[in-house]
């Protein structure tokens, strides 16, 4: 209970101080202040983890998979807020006047926003994770809106239609996994542990329509192909913080949802369909993915159809019960595509426009800038030695491991296509003739957090060794506390 509330101490306060416009001024900075000392928080919650703690209140628990995912989503948000101290102002200052209520709002809903998220992993009551999951689409949605223009007002009405859609969708999913316990003698319960105690009382056709259910909500969140149509624009028209945050954290909340259901699926003998319906999925949006990033006219959609690609790949490692490379690609996905994103806001900045048929030359306007998406750009296409590469070679050697041989040549020919649409792109960035710049002086501190999340990567990269994967694996196989 008290790791439960530390934990939301800092969220909670960005949230409440966000509510004096007069702190409009020094809110950014102070945030990513406290964004940084909430790291070191959470970093104490996974030794706990690895001995089995797992301090549980009413259906929340810290498990290993909750820790392991609250340090993922929590430098994410450092990260972005640590870059929204100095986009923010600027922002304010140019193409984006807005008023110190408006900007202290967007500090109070991204509060809020890490506080839903952190809810959906601590959650192992599948009605509170339902519930939290909910929040975050209407926490959320407001920060996509926050530049009040038409296409942003589109998006958000996108985001908000589909993400209600889908996630009825899992809140019938979640009542046919409570009717499934009809059996049980002393009633059905919606905490994993309860559900997990009677495999053999739970109805298997209501268990499978459930998870179904459940795939189809929550995967509408995640961004699972064909489900992903609301991703590509709400993550271009939000603020970068905001994408980063999108993409680096929202997106993991919606896969451990489903990592928990299927582990529950499992448990009551039918894992069997977590197999066949996650692989051909993960699978295919792999392949979509990539081929959608062959044309793409906007900078920051093209890392949301990359996104896409990546979810692919972590549907891939559920669906194979593959729960350590899950972990550690998700690790290295939101590091990479975090850095992206903050990068893509610099550079957009600095430029003026979105389009990249007008992004050229930039390792002529910016030699770091250019150097430095080069770097993050390396990274998230799956490159050594980087450590998006090890974790997608772990999960291709266990798909052929597996049998999914199928799977794994169509992941293949996804990779391959991204990696060469994504060089592509980044090539017509930093080449070419030096453009007139809307905004030449950009301070070289906005490239600390993306630079920052990159060298992670890249001893991530180096660091993957036998007993860290066995560490991993540990934590996510206690993603099912007794």
């Amino acid at each position: 209970m008290n790791q439960l509330l530390l934990i939301s101490a800092i969220p909670l306060l960005i949230t409440l101080l966000g509510f004096f416009p007069r702190m409009a001024r020094k809110l950014p900075k102070l945030a990513a202040v406290l964004m940084a000392l909430q790291i070191p928080v959470v970093l104490t919650l996974i030794p706990a983890a690895l001995n089995g703690s797992v301090p549980m209140w009413r259906g929340f628990a810290i498990d290993g998979t909750a820790a392991a995912f609250l340090v993922i989503t929590t430098l994410v948000a450092a990260a972005a807020m640590a870059q929204a101290a100095f986009l923010m102002p600027a922002e304010r200052a140019a193409e984006h006047p807005s008023s110190d209520g408006h900007l202290c709002m967007f500090y109070s809903m991204t509060g809020l926003f890490l506080l839903a998220m952190y809810t959906v992993l601590v959650s192992v009551n599948l009605g509170y994770m339902w519930i939290a999951m909910e929040a975050t689409t209407l926490l959320s949605a407001p920060l996509i809106y926050y530049h009040r223009g038409p296409r942003s007002l589109e998006a958000t009405w996108k985001y908000l239609i589909l993400c209600s859609v889908g996630i009825a969708f899992a809140l019938f999913g979640t009542v046919l996994i409570f009717a499934a316990q009809h059996g049980v003698h002393d009633g059905g319960s919606l905490l994993i542990s309860k559900i997990i105690e009677h495999p053999g009382d739970i109805d298997p056709r209501l268990m499978r329509m459930g998870f179904i259910f459940c795939l189809l909500g929550y995967g509408t969140k995640a961004g699972i192909f064909p489900l992903h149509n609301w991703l590509p624009d709400a993550h271009s028209e939000a603020p970068s913080p905001t994408s980063a945050m999108l993409s680096g954290s929202l997106l993991n909340c919606a896969l451990v949802a489903i990592w928990r259901i299927s582990q529950v699926v499992t448990a009551t003998g039918q894992g069997h369909l977590v197999q066949q319906l996650l692989v051909p999925a993960g699978a295919i949006t792999v392949l979509a993915a990539s081929i959608m990033l062959i044309r793409q006219h906007d900078l920051k959609r093209m890392w949301a159809y990359s996104s896409v690609e990546h979810i692919g790949l972590l549907t891939l490692a559920i669906g194979i019960n593959s729960g350590g490379v899950f972990m550690l690609h998700a690790f290295n996905h939101s590091l990479a595509k975090t850095a992206l994103f903050l990068l893509s806001g610099a550079i957009l900045h600095q430029y003026g426009t979105k389009s990249l048929s007008k992004l050229a030359g930039l390792l002529k306007a910016s030699p770091a800038w250019g150097a430095a998406l080069c770097i993050a750009g390396f990274a998230i296409a799956g490159s050594p030695p980087f450590g998006t590469f090890i974790s997608e070679w772990l999960l291709l050697r266990d798909t052929f491991t597996k049998g999914e041989v199928f799977a794994g040549v169509v992941v293949i020919i996804g990779l391959a296509i991204t990696f060469i649409a994504i060089m592509g792109h980044i090539n017509k960035i930093v080449f070419g003739v030096k453009p007139t710049l809307a905004h030449k002086d950009i301070n070289p501190a906005w490239a600390y957090a993306p630079l920052g999340l990159m060298a992670i990567s890249l001893v991530a990269g180096f660091a993957v060794s036998p007993p860290v994967m066995n560490a991993l694996t540990m934590l996510i196989s206690g993603g099912l506390p007794q």
